[in-house]
């Protein structure tokens, strides 16, 4: 009998917001597939052995390339998705853990897809998402009564007509365009609504109610919050 993959969300990095179904299945997988980037640190790992030892289980390191270039993202892919078929042709249930939510600019999506396209079975996990821990660690709603919320990169190269846009918009992943997106929201008289959190949850947090104050290398795990009425300061 072929075993299943499963997709799991571990949340934004505080351990404590791991969902219990995470921890459950991660307690009763064969493998857990862990993803990697250029660096050596992975930090999903970090956060999973606070709360589940994994340690003693089958591990499978999945390489994920921080590039933009699509023929190196493909091989990639399709390089994990083919182990995790492997395991799954000898009967193993696999947990491929990804910071987040896997339905949320997750890297782990691009796999899980190549493996339900062949043929196996395969089930997203959802997790808390970074944006709404965000929210939570500025003591402040996403959006209340009737208010739309946008949520974006930050890089996205048309972000400013969303600017423009009525409601509450949430900027992702954007560290390599910090200093441009600070920019923008100035021009448009939004600093005073904007904060953001660098590394929320994670070893290294920054809150940041004024953007003015912001480093330009930000890491890669910065989310701006932008709101429709000005923050209290």
């Amino acid at each position: 009998m072929r075993g299943k993959l499963y997709s799991v969300g571990i949340g934004p990095g505080d351990p404590e917001l791991m969902t219990l179904k995470a921890v459950r299945l991660l307690k009763e997988c064969d493998v857990v597939a862990l993803p990697k980037g250029d660096g050596d640190i992975m930090t999903a790992k970090n956060i999973v052995n606070q709360v589940v030892n994994i340690e003693d289980k089958e591990q499978l390191i999945v390489y994920m390339p921080m590039t933009k270039d699509k023929d190196a993202l493909a091989k990639a892919h399709q390089e994990g998705a083919d182990a995790i078929i492997k395991l799954l042709d000898e009967g193993k249930n696999v947990v491929f853990i990804t910071l987040g939510c896997p339905t949320v600019y997750a890297t782990c999506i691009y796999v899980h897809k190549l493996v339900l396209k062949a043929g196996y079975d395969a089930e997203l996990v959802a997790g808390v998402t970074s944006f709404c821990a965000v929210a939570a660690k500025l003591n402040v709603s996403l959006c209340e009564k009737a208010e739309p919320l946008t949520i974006l990169p930050g890089s996205y190269k048309e972000s400013s007509k969303f600017l423009d846009a009525p409601g509450n918009k949430v900027l992702m992943k954007s560290a390599s365009q910090i200093a441009a997106v600070r920019d923008e929201l100035k021009e448009r008289g939004l600093l005073s609504h904007a904060a953001m959190v660098e590394r929320c949850g994670l070893p290294g947090e920054k809150v940041y109610r004024d953007l003015n104050e912001i480093d330009e290398k930000s890491s890669y795990f910065s989310i701006i919050l932008v709101k429709e009425k000005e923050f209290d300061k």
